[in-house]
C-alpha cells in the first residue's frame, strides 16, 4: 500500500478471496502420521468469501457496504486494510489506512489510555512529536481527561469506542474504515461521530462504512454498495437503495414466516 502523497484511492477489480476449510483433519500428530501411513487424505473445501468484486472509491466519498451477515463485507474491508491478501484479482489502495473494526482495536489492555494513544499513533507511522501535538485534541474529543491515565482493561465498551475513534480520526488517515462502531454509544456520541466522519470526507479522505443500522447509513453515506454471497449485486445513491434493501428484507421475512 502506497503512501506517496497522492490522493487516496481504493480500486478493486474482479477480486476473489478464498478460505480453505479442512474436514476430518487429525487433531494429534500421532493420528496425522498414522493417517498418512495408511494413505488417508482429509478433505479440503475451498470457500469463496469474495467473488468477482469490483469497486472504486474516490477522495472525499463516504461509501456504505450493506448486506446480510456472512455476505463478505468485513472480508472486503480486511482486504482493503491489508489484513488479508486476495486470492486473485486486482487490488490497489493508495494512502494510509486506519481500520476501526471493533471497539479499541489494537489497544493493549495492560497499558493506560495515554500509552495506547502513543502506541496506536506509532503503528500508524506517526512520530512521537506529532502525536504529542495532537494529544489534547484526542483526549478532549473523547472526553477522556478523567480516565486516560488508567489501564484500558478497566474501560467500558463506550469508553474504548470514544478513545479508539478519537485516536483514529485525529491521526488523519487517508482512508478510514469503520465497521459497526456506531452500534455502541448513545445518540449524542453517534451524532459526533457522523460529524467527524463528514469532516474527514470534506477534507478529501475516504470513509468506508459497514453497518446494519440503515438510518446511520442513510444519514452518512453518499452512495451504497449492496453485497450478497461475496459480491456486489447493486450499487447506487443511498436513499433509494436503502429503501429497496429494507423492503426486500421485509418481504423475505414475510415469506419465511408463511412457510
Amino acid at each position: 500500500m502506497a503512501t506517496s502523497g497522492m490522493p487516496p484511492v481504493v480500486d478493486l477489480r474482479d477480486l476473489w478471496k478464498a478460505y480453505r476449510r479442512h474436514h476430518d483433519r487429525p487433531a494429534r500428530l500421532k493420528d496425522a502420521l498414522m493417517a498418512r501411513f495408511l494413505g488417508h487424505v482429509h478433505q479440503v473445501e475451498k470457500t469463496w468469501a469474495v467473488r468477482e468484486l469490483t469497486m472504486k472509491v474516490e477522495p472525499g466519498e463516504v461509501v456504505g457496504l450493506i448486506g446480510p451477515n456472512g455476505c463478505g463485507k468485513t472480508t472486503v474491508l480486511s482486504l482493503i486494510a491489508g489484513v488479508l491478501s486476495p486470492t486473485r484479482g486486482y487490488l490497489h489502495v493508495e494512502g494510509r489506512v486506519c481500520p476501526m473494526l471493533q471497539a479499541g482495536a489494537g489497544f493493549h489492555h495492560d497499558l493506560t489510555g495515554l500509552e495506547n494513544i502513543y502506541l496506536s499513533g506509532a503503528m500508524l507511522g506517526m512520530r512521537r512529536a506529532e502525536i504529542t501535538g495532537k494529544l489534547d485534541d484526542i483526549v478532549g474529543w473523547a472526553e477522556a481527561e478523567a480516565w486516560v491515565d488508567t489501564p484500558v482493561r478497566t474501560f467500558s465498551s463506550g469508553m474504548l469506542m470514544r478513545l479508539g475513534f478519537s485516536v483514529a480520526a485525529h491521526m488523519e488517515p487517508d482512508i478510514l474504515i469503520v465497521d459497526e462502531i456506531l452500534a455502541t454509544g448513545d445518540e449524542g456520541f453517534r451524532a459526533r461521530v457522523r460529524r467527524r466522519l463528514r469532516e474527514e470526507a470534506d477534507a478529501g479522505r475516504i470513509v468506508l462504512l459497514v453497518s446494519h443500522y440503515m438510518e446511520e447509513v442513510r444519514l452518512l453515506c453518499d452512495r451504497v454498495l449492496w453485497m450478497e454471497a461475496g459480491t456486489i449485486i447493486r450499487r447506487g445513491p443511498t436513499a433509494p437503495l436503502i429503501e429497496q434493501y429494507i423492503s426486500e428484507g421485509r418481504s423475505r421475512e414475510s415469506n419465511d414466516g408463511s412457510l
